[in-house]
């Protein structure tokens, strides 16, 4: 039985921010509020407490609203931010593999992907949910700035290692653009094509769509080109190529360079 209802709140013009409340007790955990109006509006509309801040890194669209959250906001007593990810008031520096609980009984366990910034960590919540920020979206993967492709590789080894059925809840809706590329990268996959009529079809949540969250990892192992490195499809996408991390590097290139001609 779910301990906890995981609550989309759209922010700017793609964030996904998340409200997590822990059913028992109707405390939650804000993840990466940036506009605090707009989280503290789906609280009060779902009767929850913040007492807890996760971030998932220091970027401003994820972290610019911990202070202002926390000062409007008593009840708040825990920001929990990546290891040298300098997170904007952060009480609770996390690595690989720490446990805390939201309320009573929803569990957190950190996963640590660095690469799109230096401390970078997703959170795995209640078995069933993973938040992974900037690391992994529905069909693509953040860019990897000062990280490598081999960080990029890791972290998303990590996050492919939870359950199938386990829901993906990203930082930003880039699903429909992101199927574009999937769909150019593999020109023959059927299934990535009903994918992108469908991303399509649901439409951002920012301009009153659907919005295309949560993702789960067997539909990320099914359409996201970084995740599928593995595949032929994308092995003769990249070329001759026997090491993952650079077929990730590959697909990264081969994504950005799309990006310019589309």
């Amino acid at each position: 039985m779910a301990n906890c209802t995981v609550i989309p709140v759209p922010a700017l013009s793609d964030n996904y921010m998340y409200l997590i409340v822990d059913k028992e007790t109707k405390q939650a955990a804000a993840v990466d509020p940036v506009d605090i109006d707009a989280i503290q509006k789906a609280a009060a509309d779902n009767e929850a407490t913040i007492d807890t801040i996760l971030t998932t890194h220091n970027h401003w669209d994820h972290s610019g609203g911990n202070l202002k959250l926390v000062k409007a906001v008593s009840t708040i007593d825990r920001v929990y931010g990546g290891i040298g990810d300098d997170v904007p008031g952060c009480t609770h520096e996390v690595g690989d593999g720490d446990t805390f609980t939201i309320g009573t009984n929803t569990t957190v366990k950190v996963l640590f992907t660095p690469c799109h910034t230096p401390g970078h960590v997703c959170y795995h919540v209640d078995d069933a949910h993973v938040f992974t920020g900037d690391t992994m979206f529905v069909s693509g993967a953040g860019n990897f700035n000062t990280g490598t492709p081999a960080q990029m590789t890791e972290a998303f080894d990590k996050i492919l290692s939870l359950p199938e059925s386990t829901n993906v809840w990203v930082g930003h809706e880039y699903t429909a653009k992101n199927c574009a590329f999937a769909c150019f990268c593999e020109p023959n996959n059927e299934e990535l094509k009903k994918r992108l009529e469908w991303a399509k079809g649901q439409g951002s949540i920012h301009s009153g769509g659907k919005g295309t969250v949560p993702s789960t990892i067997a539909m990320e192992k099914a359409c996201n080109p970084f995740v599928r490195i593995d595949q032929m499809s994308v092995m003769e996408f990249c070329g001759p190529c026997d090491d993952r991390s650079e077929r990730m590097r590959f697909v990264r290139k081969g994504k950005d360079d799309w990006g310019k001609m589309s």
